[in-house]
């Protein structure tokens, strides 16, 4: 068995109250009752018939019997209750005259299908009232989203405009043919040139042949729906004369599917990369300087320090094996045992030397030199070393051969100092347009920072001087490690950047 409902819940009396004391204080809901009252009263009477001429009217425009005309007034009021107070109003009211229709018609009225018949035009009549209130208040309810949408539009139009003429980035586009449209203020101080300047203008009145050629194949690429770089590099004119680097990123304009210009933002990086260009410069001239030292110190090593430790050891040989010196046997052991001392150091000096300035690195090139690396780690680490060489399509400059050995070899000292590993890989290919030098193991692996620089903050200087060293040749150093998952050492060179930057 179902059970009785309860009481209303708190919330719903104090709606219910607030709806009341809504209605109550609304005059549209007073006028609406009393003419429901007075209507209704007159359709249950036979007031009218006191007023033949009325009811000879409507009787012979509608055809029907008496009471047609409060009928009809109930349709009005429905239609007043659904512009004053809403549709659900409109509905309440119309249900009202409904019910005090249909009783009159089944109990009182004595011609029932001309009764009913009004009753049914009358709710129609009402009823439509009530779909076009409802559809008026929709086209004004959409009326006012249309007007606030347009106001938020207009504001949004004025807060972009702001943001495109107070952005720190120059911003402009142009169309298919290169005209400027429309620029913003970073783009006068970009290049010197008033917006009013540069409306109409070229862009190709702004570019080097070199600059335009680039820019023709950036748009080639955009209008195929080619990928380009996010930024690239180019080179302007300022009003002035001078020329700007800049760091630009283009993206294609559409309007209905159709390409219609081409929308820039770009950077100003020319003082930036004069900084670039004056650190890589005088970072060259410290590894130069630090190459020249390294060759003195070999120098000095092989003709001054490992000659005078040589003839230590032919002084020492000729006393132990002179048969005059009669030395006893423990002072003959010791001497002995100073000999293979020095033959240890003078092979050590020997070594060192190599490391430092490998003369096989300056007479036989940079793949000996790589081999003779490979070499190395196997004779003094016995790790198993798979070497692929192939000679590059060009003869490298010196200075690039040198470069690239220094970082293979601080990338094989790295695995005899950290590594533990058995097996190691040394590559050198050609790669497309990029030389590629890989260097890997399967030793213990580390953690990689997020950025190399931060490996100066670690410690590893080694490998920061990798990066410093891969910068002057314009080549990308990846470093791939994971701890217990080996390392790889990734350098890749673009062929037309093998010449340090002077």
């Amino acid at each position: 068995m179902g059970a009785w409902p309860g009481p209303a819940t708190r919330p719903e009396v104090t709606r219910l109250k607030r709806l009341r004391r809504t209605a109550a204080a609304n005059p549209h809901a007073w006028a609406i009752a009393v003419l429901f009252v007075v209507v209704t009263v007159s359709h249950h009477d036979d007031v009218l018939a006191a007023v033949p001429v009325a009811t000879s009217v409507f009787s012979a425009v509608f055809g029907l019997q008496r009471h047609a005309f409060d009928r009809l007034l109930y349709s009005f009021v429905v239609a007043y209750a659904a512009w004053a107070l809403g549709t659900r109003a409109g509905g309440v009211v119309l249900g009202a005259a409904l019910a005090s229709m249909v009783a009159r018609a089944i109990l009182v009225s004595p011609a029932l299908l001309d009764a009913l018949l009004e009753t049914f035009m009358a709710a129609l009549a009402g009823g439509l009232f009530i779909l076009l209130f409802r559809v008026l208040g929709r086209m004004r309810r959409d009326r006012d989203e249309l007007q606030d949408a347009i106001k938020k539009l207009r504001e949004s139009e004025e807060s972009f405009r702001d943001l495109f003429q107070e952005a720190s980035d120059a911003i402009w586009t142009h169309d298919l043919q290169g005209n400027i449209i429309q620029a913003n203020r970073a783009t006068e101080l970009m290049n010197g040139y008033s917006i009013q300047e540069m409306l109409g203008k070229n862009v190709a009145d702004f570019l080097s042949e070199d600059s335009h050629a680039l820019a023709r194949e950036v748009k080639a690429k955009l209008l195929r729906g080619e990928p380009v770089q996010p930024r690239y590099e180019q080179h302007l004119f300022r009003k002035d004369g001078s020329e700007a680097t800049i760091e630009l990123t283009t993206r294609l304009i559409k309007r209905d599917g159709r390409a219609v210009g081409f929308q820039n933002i770009a950077r100003d990086v020319t003082q930036q990369r004069q900084m670039d260009a004056s650190r890589r410069y005088y970072l060259q001239k410290v590894l130069e300087a630090q190459e020249e030292e390294r060759k003195r110190i070999a120098r000095e090593l092989h003709d001054d320090t490992a000659q005078s430790i040589l003839l230590l050891m032919h002084q020492l040989d000729s006393v132990i094996s002179d048969p005059r010196n009669r030395l006893p046997p423990d002072v003959a052991d010791k001497l002995t045992w100073l000999h293979t001392l020095a033959v240890n150091v003078h092979e050590g000096l020997r070594r060192y030397a190599k490391e430092l300035r490998p003369a096989i690195l300056d007479d036989l090139g940079l793949v000996p030199a790589l081999d003779w690396l490979a070499d190395t780690l196997t004779a003094e680490r016995d790790i198993d070393v798979t070497v692929q060489m192939s000679p590059p399509p060009c003869e490298l400059p010196r200075e690039t051969q040198l470069l690239l050995f220094r970082i293979a070899q601080e990338a094989i000292a790295n695995i005899k100092r950290h590594s533990q590993a058995t097996q190691a890989g040394l590559r050198l290919a050609t790669c497309g347009e990029h030389l590629r030098l890989t260097v890997t193991d399967n030793g213990k692996g580390f953690r990689v920072p997020e950025r190399l620089s931060d490996f100066a903050n670690l410690g590893k200087l080694g490998l920061t001087g990798m990066q410093e060293r891969a910068q002057l040749i314009r080549g990308t150093l990846t470093i791939k490690s994971e701890p217990g998952r080996g390392t790889t050492v990734l350098l890749d060179v673009p062929l037309e950047a093998t010449t340090p930057p002077v």
